[in-house]
């Protein structure tokens, strides 16, 4: 990821890690070619001129307990490098750390003085004992990301229930005596925080849209039980909501308030549809 702040033209390309690395490893590959980046090339890379960038620094985030290893690491990858005549970038580490009561960002003496922040540990996030932070994930479930089955299948609940809480969301804030038209796109953008548009694996694009139908077609079908005609799928991407008057508009609300994404089988595929294409097109 790139974080710029506009203020001052700092640039940083932050990489997430779950744990710390060696020198031989794959990942020092990367990171060789994340702290030349970090130097004078990070503008050509960028496709930005010099001066579009007065400040930069590769910045890892992983857990805390990794952050002293990984630094060592970085320190001999960047010797490596100026030993060869080759420009490094500085770099920082990003700890993250938990504890009974807070999520915790620890920040080293580097990353404080280019993030403007005071060094140390600062809390982020209130906690409860067993609390799961995965339903916070900006995007839940990732077709690109190798997972066990029981964590493919948790992920992939969570984003049906993000597109649930969306439906549902639109519906209430919905006018009456009139139909409400809601997009798959728009619905994936709700359950992403916007990441969706920007994905570029197309795909990865189509199992997302195809996971989305999954979802409408089941609450459609479920809502419709109760309130016949009210909800439709159109091809290739509207979910139509009719709400002609108040009473239907209170039924269609309560019948998709108790759908639950539970009574879907989470272990069925979305199959590729016709209408693919014509997103891409």
């Amino acid at each position: 990821m790139v974080l710029k702040r506009e203020t001052d033209l700092k640039f940083a390309l932050v990489e997430c890690k779950a744990s710390s690395f060696g020198v031989a490893t794959e990942q020092a590959i990367q990171a060789r070619t994340f702290l030349l980046l970090a130097d004078e090339p990070l503008a050509e890379a960028l496709g930005l001129s010099p001066e579009q960038i007065q400040a930069s620094i590769l910045a890892y985030a992983l857990p805390a307990r990794e952050s002293a290893r990984l630094e060592a690491t970085l320190s001999r990858l960047s010797n490596e490098l100026r030993r060869h005549h080759l420009p490094a970038g500085d770099s920082t580490m990003i700890g993250l750390d938990i504890d009974s009561w807070d999520v915790r960002v620890v920040f080293d003496w580097s990353g404080s003085q280019f993030f403007s922040i005071a060094p140390g540990s600062h809390p982020v996030m209130r906690v409860q004992p067993g609390d799961d932070p995965r339903p916070l994930y900006f995007i839940p479930y990732d077709p690109d990301v190798h997972q066990s089955p029981e964590e493919n299948l948790f992920c992939k609940r969570i984003l049906f229930e993000r597109i649930h809480s969306a439906v549902l969301a639109a519906v209430g804030r919905a006018s009456l005596q009139t139909n409400l038209t809601l997009n798959i796109n728009n619905l994936l953008n709700d359950a992403t925080f916007g990441m969706f548009g920007l994905w570029e694996n197309r795909e990865s694009l189509k199992h997302m849209r195809g996971m989305c139908r999954q979802l409408i077609t089941a609450l459609a079908r479920a809502v419709n039980k109760e309130v016949k005609g009210s909800l439709s799928y159109e091809p290739p991407e509207e979910l139509t909501v009719v709400l002609s008057d108040t009473d239907q508009h209170h039924q269609v609300l309560a019948a998709i308030e108790r759908f639950s994404c539970e009574s879907m089988d989470l272990k069925e595929q979305s199959m590729p549809d016709l209408f693919d294409d014509l997103f891409d097109a």
